[in-house]
């Protein structure tokens, strides 16, 4: 461990720009459909008669039903456990909710070697976003260990270094724990130099595009649906 310099502590940024193209691409999606499925068969009956929309609308409204009420459910309970911020300092990763209160917390101490060849690696579980995930082995307040994976991104907000905090939450391991390995692809997927530990830059990275594409498409579909169901037979 080297004393003469301290381990510095690095906070999560926000893409400003792209999270408000997330939250839009959100807004975009979950206002739209509350009035499709919600208030649209009240519009149906009026037009068309009670006896025709019923069952349509009990469709809809039963459509809604299932994923806004478990939605705002969640929300609300979890709502105190969202994380906001993300830090990585000589203690470990914490992640901060917006009363800048610690709601999740990985510290090196907590670290456990792994059952894999290496202890550190990367998975790219099936919907997990472009980049792989960091997984390791710690021990639970239980006392159990297991098997956790990293995701430095944050609820509807798009984490403009979050590369930088994979790097400096590696150094920290390097450091802090030098009795686990890591794998070297870790360092290859996140494009980090293990000399400086730093970066390589690739500007707006391929999930970004891609962000940006989907919400212009969906976008598109739901102004062309909205268009389209705004139309009356002359």
């Amino acid at each position: 461990m080297n004393t003469e310099s301290p381990f510095q502590r690095i906070e999560s940024t926000t893409n400003k720009f792209m999270t408000v193209v997330l939250n839009g691409l959100f807004f975009v999606i979950f206002i739209p459909f509350t009035v499709l499925f919600a208030l649209g068969p009240v519009y149906g009956i009026y037009k068309r008669g009670f006896e025709v929309m019923i069952y349509p609308a009990l469709v809809c409204w039963g459509i809604s039903a299932l994923i806004l009420i478990p939605t705002i459910r969640y929300y609300s309970r979890k709502r105190k456990k969202i994380e906001s911020k993300i830090v990585v300092d000589e203690t470990g990763l914490l992640f901060y909710n917006a009363k800048n209160e610690i709601a999740d917390h990985i510290l090196y101490t907590d670290l456990r070697p792994s059952k894999q060849n290496f202890d550190i690696y990367t998975v790219n579980p099936v919907g997990s976003g472009i980049s792989p995930l960091l997984e390791l082995t710690i021990q639970s307040e239980k006392k159990e260990e297991i098997t956790k994976r990293i995701d430095m991104n944050l609820p509807l907000k798009v984490v403009k270094n979050k590369y930088t905090l994979y790097a400096h939450f590696l150094h920290g391991i390097v450091t802090f724990r030098p009795d686990l390995t890591v794998d070297p692809f870790v360092f290859r997927n996140y494009s980090i130099d293990t000399e400086t530990w730093k970066v390589n830059s690739k500007g707006v990275s391929l999930g970004g595009w891609l962000l940006i594409l989907a919400t212009f498409i969906i976008t598109a579909l739901i102004c062309g649906l909205v268009f389209l169901l705004s139309e009356t037979p002359n």
